[in-house]
């Protein structure tokens, strides 16, 4: 059969025994198109956070206060569980094409018009509808990337490269993060002030660029030919689907878990600055903290995804990570207050090195254990999770957060705002206490200059991800269904499934 025949005809609705091996190709292209989800995911993360890594100046930029900076983060998480619903059924329908070109261009246009927020002559409030409206489109199109790794991975990837290429895709958001935790602090000027417009048009950039991408390489859905038995469409009904996965007592752990684990991300990747600030890390320390995170998740990530594209122990590196992940959160906890200068980083490191494979992991077993339903209903139902999650824990850690006295705010060198930014303050005041007092009496009606501590925060958060843990290591016993498929093992659910622990090598060994 010819590659055109093969195109033509198409495998959609094919079972692996209709198709011979030798009929399973890999091809270049699919190195291209993960490449197009990394950056649409990348310039995401990157729109997403703009302003956290210094949302002190960017309240002070827009005379807002803090809970509108944050909504900025927020409604990326709000939109993504409607929208989240649309994506999966979209990519699951019609594939990866429609869907990473509309995540594309959505992008480019919002993030263009968040630069229009900073023209000369606009009211506070228009520059504030402004930026939501552009935030807004970005975060309408972002699920539709968000939740393609697992299914850019079935659908182009052979079997042994999958869970490298999910970790590769999932990882990008993260390292989004971490680019707008090292370039948003370079653009605060020495007067303490915030220079929104060059901002804006540094992460604008990047968002057009991949929207040019994005737009040449997606010229089909999917391969002509499929990489795996994995990597065949399916037709289906979608809500048929969903009660299957609902019914999976294995899934919905994961759901749970998984969905904390990103919940947990999402709110460090929030309030990291936030939590920094009042104890005496400056907004660049924030940001190199944010990139220590992420360096060190990215290397563990792929470490760990090669491992278990060799080994199959799926199951254990996810209990291992989660494990380790909560173990670190509260250490953490216990001591973020404390400023260790730069030895907090490494602290960061070692969390990060296991936390950024948990997703990824996840949402494989996720496929495994749901197998034959499709990867991005799996996949995107974890991710829905973990935005409902993420949303729960911003809103309740921000607001169980403690004002700070500027007693406190001074005796902890608190960088959160600059009092002393110019030389004429500190000459005509007396003390750095004096000079904040002035601050606050002269500064727009409509801002606040109050600091939160979020130890009891932190705490909350720290306990939450124990019990996450707790609840994966006891109560997670996933079975291997799609690779049981790509052996030519049968996978009824309602049949004794126990044949089909020899899939994984380790036979569903737990910690």
């Amino acid at each position: 059969m010819s590659e055109d025949e093969k195109h033509e005809n198409g495998f959609m609705g094919k079972s692996s025994t209709e198709i011979l091996p030798d009929e399973y190709i890999s091809y270049t292209k699919r190195w291209f198109v993960l490449l197009s989800v990394v950056g649409l995911n990348l310039a995401g993360a990157m729109i997403w956070l703009t302003f956290t890594p210094v949302a002190y100046k960017a309240v002070q930029f827009y005379n807002t206060d803090l809970d509108t900076i944050n909504w900025l983060s927020l409604v990326f998480m709000v939109s993504g569980i409607p929208v989240g619903a649309v994506a999966t059924w979209l990519l699951e329908a019609y594939g990866l094409k429609v869907a990473l070109l509309l995540s594309a261009w959505l992008a480019c246009i919002g993030s263009g018009i968040r630069i229009a927020s900073v023209a000369d002559g606009l009211s506070d409030d228009a520059r504030i509808v402004l930026l939501f409206v552009g935030q807004s489109l970005v975060a309408l199109g972002q699920p539709f990337s968000m939740y393609a790794p697992a299914k850019t991975a079935s659908t182009w990837f052979p079997e042994h490269q999958r869970a490298l290429a999910t970790t590769i895709a999932a990882v990008a958001n993260p390292v989004g993060v971490v680019v707008a935790g090292l370039v948003s602090p370079l653009f605060v000027q020495q007067d303490g002030t915030l220079n929104a417009f060059h901002l804006l048009i540094t992460t604008f950039a990047p968002a057009a660029f991949v929207a040019l991408l994005t737009s040449v390489t997606m010229t089909s859905a999917e391969p002509p030919s499929p990489p795996s038995a994995g990597g065949i469409r399916k037709p289906g009904v979608f809500g048929d689907g969903l009660k299957d996965l609902f019914r999976n007592k294995n899934y919905m752990i994961l759901v749970w878990t998984v969905g904390g684990g990103i919940g947990l991300y999402s709110t460090f990747a929030t309030l990291l600055e936030q939590l920094l600030c009042p104890w005496g890390y400056s907004d660049t320390m924030a940001g190199i903290c944010s990139a220590a995170l992420t360096a060190s998740g990215v290397v563990g990530a792929a470490v760990i995804g090669i491992y278990c594209d060799y080994s199959k122990q799926f199951s254990t590196m996810a209990k291992l990570c989660y494990t380790v992940t909560a173990v670190g959160t509260i250490i953490f906890a216990v001591v973020f207050h404390i400023n260790m200068d730069y030895y907090i980083l490494i602290l960061i490191i070692g969390l990060g090195l296991f936390s950024f494979g948990v997703y990824p992991i996840g949402v494989e077993l996720g496929a495994e254990c749901t197998y034959p339903v499709g990867v991005a209903t799996s996949s995107g139902l974890i991710m829905m999770s973990g935005q409902i999650q993420s949303i729960i824990l911003v809103l309740i850690l921000q607001s169980i957060g403690r004002p700070m006295s500027y007693e406190e705010t001074v005796e902890n060198n608190s960088k959160c705002y600059d009092f002393l930014a110019s030389d004429e303050t500190s000459t005509t005041l007396s003390s750095p206490l004096a000079a904040a007092a002035e601050q606050t009496t002269t500064r727009g009606e409509t801002q606040e200059s109050i600091t939160y501590d979020l130890s009891v925060s932190m705490y909350v958060c720290a306990g939450y991800m124990a019990l996450c843990a707790v609840g994966l290591l006891i109560f997670f016993r996933p079975k291997y269904l799609r690779m049981a498929a790509e052996q030519g093992e049968p996978t009824d659910h309602s049949s004794d499934l126990s044949s089909m622990h020899k899939t994984s090598k380790e036979d569903l060994s737990q910690l």
